[in-house]
């Protein structure tokens, strides 16, 4: 059946016309690429931009790392963490992370004592003797080109850049080799568009500045009506009248300051018995639920939980906001595998290859991060009881079975012993034997 509707309906509804039917006029829109002048400015004039960046970048270097071999944490692991808090590592890979998330790019300069005349030069691994500090440099004020790249197919950095240009606080521009770099290349993202971005990664804020500014933006519009809360309502008598001759638009604006301003110096309006003043209050009801939407999109976009990202309490009757902080300690482990754990491996390295560290590292160990979550009292004790509770049902079991005849006491000793839970004075078990001899 043909529907045929009057022309009074379409030009209200717009129906079919692109610009102005509101099921037609909606397409995908591609954010633009922000330039670095922008992502510096959201970093510095805005708290909730900056705390998008810097929160993980805190958190996935703040509780510190060991080096293990299995289950064990090796001797020198101490002595690697002592040097990495002499070069102040946790401030400098906590700015090279943030400047990874913030420019798409950054790099951690190793000066190092090891012979070399320039720093264009390869880092002399070989002789090493210490590592003087480490200088930290954002994307852009670091350059390259393909003129600087490994050209030889045959080697393995094939295609990657071998030098970059670093302009320094006050304007100086020095060549560094790579290998004298520890560098953080941004978040993945099509080849093309990182040979546009020389070589750097995709910035934070591209993904989420229209959730950051829809956010700000309700904000603005929640205080806008704040401020309307209470509207008041002059009727003149004879307004259309005085509009219409020369000077009545003055002489009605006099008069409205006149009432605005006795009303609030003297909390009194004075009015012709033919005028008329009425006040009209608006309701907020749904402002807050709304700004909480805004925030809950942006917290969906950053993987950054409303309770860290705006410090919210967590919601809900008994709520702890343990999955959020699962969901947020998620994304700080992924940080830490792919970001940070390469350039820090690399660093670590480099300290053992020290000779005036005396270092000695085994050629194979493990760089484990600190747990990301502090149990509360309350949960140590649970988790005690809980394995003191294990502990009694396998007692329990193993008294059942020697009872029941299935394991004597001898081997019941064994079993303990072969658990090693226990350490058994096995001369008992001697004594019980020449005894029964």
């Amino acid at each position: 059946m043909n529907v045929n509707n009057d022309g009074f309906f379409n030009a209200v509804l717009g129906q079919g016309i692109l610009r102005r039917d509101p099921f037609s006029a909606y397409r995908f829109r591609s954010s633009r690429m922000l330039t670095d002048q922008e992502c510096a400015s959201l970093f510095t004039y805005n708290g909730i931009a900056q705390k998008i960046v810097t929160a993980p970048a805190d958190e996935a270097v703040k509780r510190g790392f060991t080096l293990r071999d299995g289950d064990a944490e090796l001797p020198e692991s101490r002595a690697v963490q002592s040097v990495f808090e002499d070069l102040d590592g946790e401030s400098c890979f906590s700015q090279a992370l943030a400047w990874h998330r913030l420019y798409g790019g950054g790099a951690i300069l190793i000066v190092a004592a090891d012979g070399a005349d320039d720093l264009s030069e390869p880092l002399h691994e070989n002789q090493l003797k210490s590592i003087e500090k480490l200088c930290v440099y954002e994307a852009p004020d670091i350059q390259t080109s393909s003129a600087f790249i490994y050209a030889d197919p045959a080697d393995p950095k094939y295609g990657q850049p071998e030098f970059y240009n670093i302009t320094g606080l006050y304007g100086g521009v020095f060549t560094v080799h790579e290998s004298r770099l520890l560098l953080f290349r941004g978040d993945p993202i099509p080849a093309e568009e990182r040979r546009m971005r020389n070589y750097w990664g995709a910035k934070i804020y591209e993904r989420l500045y229209d959730d950051l500014t829809r956010y700000d933006a309700s904000l603005a519009l929640g205080l806008m009506a704040l401020s309307r809360l209470s509207q008041g309502i002059l009727k003149l008598d004879g307004l259309a009248g005085k509009l219409a001759y020369e000077g009545g638009e003055v002489e009605v604006q006099k008069r409205m300051q006149l009432i605005d301003m006795c009303r609030h110096m003297m909390n009194t309006i004075a009015l012709d018995t033919t005028d008329d003043y009425d006040q009209k209050n608006l309701s907020l009801g749904g402002v807050k639920d709304l700004l909480e939407e805004f925030q809950v999109a942006l917290s969906a976009v950053t993987e950054i939980p409303v309770t860290v990202l705006f410090g919210r309490s967590p919601g809900g009757l008994n709520s702890t906001g343990k999955a959020d902080f699962e969901s947020f300690y998620n994304l700080v482990q992924r940080i830490q595998r792919r970001t940070l754990r390469p350039q820090l491996s690399r660093l670590i390295d480099l300290i053992g290859k020290c000779k005036d560290y005396r270092i000695r590292l085994p050629e194979t160990y493990t760089l484990a991060f600190e747990p990301l979550w502090s149990q509360t009292e309350k949960e140590q004790a649970e988790t005690k009881n809980t394995l003191a509770q294990a502990e009694k049902n396998r007692a329990d079991a193993r008294i059942a079975l020697t009872k029941a005849g299935a394991l004597d006491v001898s081997e019941l000793r064994d079993k303990l012993e072969e658990e090693g839970e226990y350490k058994l004075d096995r001369s008992l078990d001697k004594d019980a034997g020449g005894a029964a001899e």
